[in-house]
């Protein structure tokens, strides 16, 4: 039986490299792009947010926390790239008290 169950798997393994070398396991770099279609419009994809006006000693992580109950359901690279996304110009590390700025709203 000891022998029976080698010999299978000498077999198994000669028809795995024999397949590998005939076919390949990697995609063909040979292969034309296929066509995409967005699964959603340009419109659908606006972020929702709320205009804020910083207090003095807040930052953008403090207010999105506030915002979302303390728990922020994106990384903060994420919000990061947002808030200066809906803010164009201004950097999220260096928001100013008594300004409003708009802060993403994450659902």
């Amino acid at each position: 039986m000891k022998k029976f169950s080698i010999v299978l798997l000498f077999f198994l393994l000669l028809y795995s490299v024999y397949f590998d070398l005939k076919f390949g396991t990697l995609p063909s770099t040979k292969a034309e792009a296929l066509p995409v279609q967005a699964a959603y419009s340009e419109e659908e994809t606006q972020q929702a947010y709320k205009e804020i006006i910083v207090q003095p000693g807040e930052t953008m992580l403090t207010i999105l926390e506030r915002l979302h109950n303390g728990n922020l359901p994106v990384s903060i690279e994420v919000a990061v790239a947002d808030f200066e996304r809906l803010n164009e110009g201004i950097s999220a590390h260096n928001i100013k008290a008594a300004h409003t700025y708009r802060f993403p709203h994450y659902p």
